[in-house]
């Protein structure tokens, strides 16, 4: 066990055998004599399982290097299908052949597992692969034989969860399917949608506008389709999404299962939404169906499933490659993949084409009914709508969340900010106030249809809030830098709304432009 606590160590176990011996050895555990048998060890406080049970796991030789440095305290999470689902506490190691020979002959006598993990009993984690890899500085879909967690990605979930214990035994608010038995959920169903707006308190919106995303939500939902949420940035479109999510998963328990939350990239292929072969756990030429985003909404660990899916920035994903046989799912058809699971081709089918007396094959994935994925969209990117096929856009519901008028006036600009400084929490002065309205104006009237939202805002406030009059100036010009600018990128006529900010008497200009220089690339006429 580390200084900051406990290593976290990956052990995949995807293929066949390596799921045999999970259940076997870890799940329902080993009896203590017959590991006694070939031990010299003392297994008295290994018993976990009614005190005649040990539970263990296991690596081979090549990987010692990585099994020397677990110690009892450590956690193994267990991944699976895009999913850490289980995570379970090391009590002891030690190497022994002759153990490994015994428990899990199924690794053959050219690599066996002799390095041997002494376990508690496994608790049910369910954390996405994709929280623990970004926060590893992996690739999303980062596939790896038995490793330790790089102390990156160790010291990300140690400040999102407060600690590994907490997350491992406090449950795991990013994937809220939870633990426990078999969901018993009704794929045909789809329930009546009634959002309440007190399920977005915790947002502020001036005027209805709030009653009219609500109005238009609900709506969307009760026609089938599923949602895209446009907007500037920094209006609160992912948090409308996410909230949604929860509040159906815990609304409707009968009908899904939990939620998840991804982001699109650039890099987006079918892999990700879909799935695709990987290669197996043990390093060898054998590949695999590792299912993608979506389908793991539908099924983990053999079992149907039904988890909401948010997409947010969805634009940043070039839309047909990214999507590929999902247009056709989308659009209410059955999908063949051209992917096989033990010799049968594996296929996507909505749960409307399924009769009641027929049951989905083990290798199929279910779409149920009530289904919906929610993504969100910077408005600024507003021709990835236009690479959608037409079937596809049909099918969702495109509900835009605009950022509020800033007003002309100084005063009224300042009363706006102030208003949203106070459901933020911030003690905001007149001056301050006055200063940031004339950013959040310049920011939003300089190009048509380039704006920032109440969100962006609430970082300048942050960092500028509490700071003396005499430093304001230095520090709006960073806050704008670090908020402002990285809207900007890749916008068309963005030098114009750099020179409006450096006019401001606010701001240091002179620092203002060169950030505008070594930020943007934006050279201003008459530079100095």
């Amino acid at each position: 066990m580390g200084y900051d606590g406990p290593e976290v160590f990956l052990a995949p176990y995807a293929n066949d055998a390596a799921q045999e011996n999970f259940q076997r050895t870890v799940v329902e555990g080993v009896d203590v004599d017959r590991v006694g048998s070939h031990t010299d060890r003392e297994l008295e406080h290994l018993r976990t399982a009614g005190g005649d049970r040990i539970r263990l796991w296991g690596t081979k030789k090549t990987v010692s290097g990585t099994w020397e440095n677990i110690e009892p305290g450590d956690f193994l999470f267990f991944y699976r299908d895009g999913t850490y689902e289980q995570a379970s506490m090391v009590l002891a190691t030690e190497e022994n052949e002759q153990l490994g020979r015994e428990i899990w002959p199924n690794h053959g006598d050219d690599d066996p597992w002799v390095c041997i993990i002494y376990l508690d009993e496994p608790v049910n984690l369910n954390l996405d692969s994709s929280v623990v890899h970004d926060l590893a500085g992996h690739d999303i879909n980062y596939v790896m034989g038995f490793s330790p967690l790089n102390d990156m990605g160790l010291g990300g979930l140690r400040g999102r969860y407060g600690s590994i214990e907490e997350l491992v035994t406090g449950g795991n608010p990013v994937t809220s399917g939870g633990a426990g038995p078999e969901p018993n959920i009704d794929i045909r169903a789809d329930p009546e949608y009634d959002i309440p707006g007190s399920v977005f308190d915790d947002l502020y919106y001036p005027d209805d506008q709030l009653s009219d995303i609500v109005e238009q939500l609900n709506a969307a939902l009760n026609a089938g389709k599923h949602v895209v949420f446009t907007g500037p940035p920094g209006t609160g479109k992912t948090e409308i999404a996410r909230l949604t999510c929860e509040y159906l998963a815990e609304e409707h328990p009968e009908v899904f299962t939990g939620a998840q939350t991804t982001t699109a990239t650039a890099d987006w292929s079918t892999f990700e939404t879909v799935g695709g072969y990987m290669p197996d756990e043990d390093g060898g030429d054998r590949l695999s169906f590792e299912p993608g985003q979506v389908l793991r909404c539908f099924k983990r660990d053999g079992r149907q499933r039904n988890d909401l899916l948010v997409v947010d920035e969805v634009n940043r994903a070039d839309i047909d490659k990214a999507f590929g046989q999902l247009f056709t799912l989308l659009s209410g058809q059955s999908v063949q993949l051209p992917f096989k699971r033990d010799g049968t081709e594996i296929s996507i089918t909505p749960a409307a084409t399924i009769s009641e007396e027929s049951a989905p094959q083990t290798a199929d994935y279910v779409m149920p009914e009530s289904w919906r994925l929610l993504a969100t969209m910077n408005s600024y990117d507003k021709t990835s709508l236009y690479e959608m096929s037409y079937a596809f856009m049909r099918r969702f519901s495109f509900i835009h969340v605009d950022a509020p008028t800033v007003p002309d006036d100084p005063a009224a600009a300042a009363a706006l900010v102030a208003s949203y400084a106070t459901v933020w929490g911030l003690d905001v002065d007149d001056g301050t106030a006055r200063s940031v309205a004339k950013v959040w104006q310049v920011a939003n009237n300089t190009i048509e249809d380039r704006k920032i939202g109440p969100a962006i805002v609430e970082d300048i406030l942050s960092q500028v809030t509490d700071v003396s009059h005499e430093h304001r100036p230095r520090t709006l010009t960073h806050a704008i830098a670090n908020h402002v600018f990285p809207q900007l990128e890749g916008v068309p006529r963005r030098e114009r709304v750099v020179e409006a900010l450096t006019r401001l008497d606010e701001v240091d200009s002179e620092r203002l432009e060169r950030l505008g220089r070594d930020v943007l690339q934006v050279t201003l006429d008459g530079a100095r």
